[in-house]
């Protein structure tokens, strides 16, 4: 039995796998101030919700957009299973050719997702990972992660009018109840924002698809893919928890002997 942890600015989600198949996903709160056996007292309770015996954990993989949380997860992990997880990092098995200026900048679940579409041979296509922040990861036809596009995501959308602007409120979002116009400050906001996201994600796939012969497939994921998917227009493939399977692909690669 593997764990899969992908570390982001706002969760931590978990998936216990089996083979190349998630059969549990559950998030914990990404909180920089918990040290290592509080993070361990709450992943402990999550297989405790599931009925998931730890001591059936046989492997362990991550990969993290916040450095200074991920010791402290591997720690976590550690103390829980004795077992030192594996960073999806350089000079792991991945199956991707990275081609992109700085190869050591670029994050780590972006290589994840594009190991996903390499392994399932989904080509070329462009992954939309819509987090706290909103990636755009292209992968052309031979299988090589070409570049990328970083937005803002719903999260630090809500963050930045609320930070810029004195007289905004701190809302809640969910799904505008009278269309893209609002009729006060709360659903205008709701509206600008989730529709703002959205026809961003369509414009940025757009622009890439431009730069394509033929139109690639377009694969959807992360914290924030179900609930945007009914406000694009694209056409999408929506798979919520790709990054973990991407993940428990990478374990089970780096496993293999020759």
């Amino acid at each position: 039995m593997l764990i899969a942890l992908d570390i982001g600015n706002s969760h931590v989600r978990m998936g216990i796998a089996y083979g190349d198949d998630i059969e549990v996903v559950a998030s914990i709160a990404t909180d920089e101030r918990l040290t290592k056996e509080q993070y361990a007292c709450q992943i402990k309770d999550v297989f405790k919700v599931f009925n998931v015996d730890v001591s059936k954990v046989d492997g362990a993989v991550l990969c993290s957009v916040v450095p200074s949380v991920t010791r402290k997860i591997e720690q976590a992990v550690f103390i829980l299973s004795g077992i030192k997880p594996l960073n999806v990092s350089s000079g792991l098995r991945t199956g991707v050719h990275i081609k992109v200026d700085n190869p050591k900048s670029l994050g780590n679940d972006l290589v994840v997702n594009a190991a996903y579409a390499v392994k399932k041979q989904i080509l070329p296509c462009v992954i939309v990972d819509a987090g706290t922040a909103t990636t755009f990861t292209v992968v052309d036809k031979n299988s090589a992660l070409v570049g990328t596009v970083i937005s803002c995501g719903i999260k630090s959308s809500i963050d930045t009018l609320k930070n810029i602007c004195a007289q905004l409120p701190d809302v809640l979002i969910d799904e505008p109840k009278k269309g893209v116009i609002g009729k006060n400050t709360v659903d205008s906001m709701k509206s600008g924002i989730v529709f703002g996201v959205a026809s961003m994600i369509d414009g940025i796939i757009d622009r890439i698809i431009d730069t394509f012969d033929h139109k690639p497939h377009i694969l959807f994921c992360g914290g924030s893919c179900e609930f945007l998917l009914p406000f694009l227009k694209t056409e999408v493939e929506c798979e919520p928890n790709l990054t973990l399977k991407g993940l428990a692909l990478i374990w089970n690669k780096n496993q293999k002997k020759g």
